[in-house]
């Protein structure tokens, strides 16, 4: 029995070996898988008819500008105040390459395409800032998983700069250590730089450790593009707000409403929540993460110390710096009545702060572990339980809201089902002519006649 017992460990430990052995082999293949795996959970997220439904920019700006102006000159216009590089050459490669009937699923499909490549990108900067492989496997996967982000971030280019945001965080301090892994990071730091503006909020990060040769390249094709957009920003000024500012105090109800709440309560469920016991959870849900924040701080590395400050400064300074600049009245949570909190409105701003602080469990949960290892006397080890439970709930909680309440895109109009109207209407107007097709929120895009042939087969 004890033999039979041996051998099954023996064989167990034989396979195991033989599958990390594997992996270190082929570390480039389970890269791309993870990238290949996180872009189809980026597209499983979206509902199918949001899926061939043009948000916003896509369509008015990304779309009408590629088809007006050409992918070269289109990829040079600013908008808003800033270049937005990558949506334009996601919008170029649409135009150009599929038919007019597949511009919506194209549009989507190469969005979740890049943030599955994003995933990938943080699971790269994360070496040598986390030990700990489920750690880093987690804070990558928070790229796609962010229980907010299907509402108006995932599956569209006019927000993919906010999952940008997110990796150049981390790129912002990663330390690669192959010179393929420096080229591919500032080649991603480069991209998200010219695409997202608040990249220049990422800017102190470059002071950490800045004497270290091997972080120059990546920081440098950082802050180049940071300068950029600073330099369009300050030509191409964006139009002041025509709302009054939020006050103080609404700016922090929208933190605990949109950062910390989607952590731990589904979207349909938060505006109930906030009508019956106010933001009493969302207090509630800071206690773990503060849990898992002082085990880092209290006995992690320098680098896992920087890293934890770095997230909740961050978290809190993003989402404060986007209800500043945008101010309006759907975010005068402090003014509002239970009533109106029970259809309280929910921002994309608060994405990417929600999984800065979603990056702190792991984060703690892998130092604990650690301790625990080192501390070999210790049976029982309640701080490393806490921290494992709390991280499982937080998993089941992303695993809950996988599947969205619904998007900004559930209602359509899909774009397919005005194909064939289009390309009537098309055959009795004069040369030259141009038909609307519509999108979300009242939007437009003028597409030539000229494209909308029989099979509507792409241009180029």
């Amino acid at each position: 029995m004890t033999v039979g017992t041996t051998s099954r460990i023996d064989v167990s430990r034989t396979d195991t070996v033989r599958s990390r052995s594997w992996a270190r082999r082929h570390p480039r293949l389970l890269l791309v898988a993870f990238g290949a795996v996180a872009a189809l959970a980026a597209w499983l997220r979206i509902p199918p008819i949001a899926r061939d439904t043009l948000w916003a920019e896509d369509g008015r700006n990304f779309l009408q500008d590629a088809i007006d102006r050409g992918p070269v000159a289109s990829l040079f216009t600013a908008y808003a105040g800033y270049l937005h590089t990558v949506p334009r050459m996601i919008a170029s490669l649409v135009e150009g390459l599929a038919p007019v009937s597949g511009w919506a699923l194209g549009m989507t499909a190469g969005s979740c395409i890049v943030a599955g490549v994003l995933a990938a990108t943080v699971f790269v900067a994360t070496r040598g800032l986390i030990d700990w492989m489920p750690a880093r496997v987690a804070i990558a996967s928070l790229t796609v998983l962010a229980p907010l982000a299907p509402r108006e971030v995932l599956g569209n280019a006019a927000n993919l700069h906010s999952v940008f945001l997110w990796a150049l965080f981390w790129i912002a301090l990663s330390r690669p250590r192959t010179r393929a892994s420096v080229v591919g990071l500032s080649i991603v730091a480069l991209l998200g730089a010219l695409t997202e503006v608040q990249t220049l909020f990422l800017l102190p990060l470059l002071l950490f450790r800045w004497r270290d040769r091997r972080r120059w390249l990546v920081r440098g094709m950082l802050l180049l593009g940071a300068v950029t957009q600073l330099t369009i920003t300050l030509l191409f000024p964006r139009a002041p707000s025509p709302h009054s500012p939020n006050t103080p105090l609404s700016i922090a109800y929208g933190y605990l409403i949109n950062a910390v709440m989607p952590l731990g309560v589904r979207q349909s469920a938060i505006g109930p929540v906030l009508q019956a016991v106010g933001p009493l959870v969302g207090f509630l849900l800071l206690i773990p993460l503060g849990i898992a924040a002082f085990v880092v701080i209290r006995r992690g590395t320098a680098t896992e110390r920087f890293i934890v400050i770095a997230l909740v400064v961050g978290s809190v300074a993003l989402l404060c710096a986007s209800l500043i600049a945008n101010p309006n009245t759907f975010y005068d949570y402090a003014e509002m009545t239970p009533r109106q909190l029970a259809g309280v409105w929910l921002t994309r701003y608060g994405v990417v702060p929600s999984s800065m602080l979603a990056a702190i469990l792991p984060m703690g949960l892998g130092v604990a572990l650690r301790i625990r290892r080192a501390d070999r006397a210790r049976v029982v080890d309640t701080r490393s339980i806490a921290l494992a439970v709390l991280s499982c709930l937080l998993l089941v909680s992303l695993a809950v809201q996988f599947i969205p309440d619904g998007t900004r895109r559930s209602g359509g109009p899909a774009w397919q089902p005005q194909i064939a109207g289009a390309v009537t209407r098309c055959q009795s107007m004069p040369p030259g002519s141009r038909v609307i097709f519509r999108e979300t929120i009242d939007w437009s895009v003028a597409v030539p006649c000229s494209l909308l042939t029989s099979n509507t087969t792409p241009r180029h």
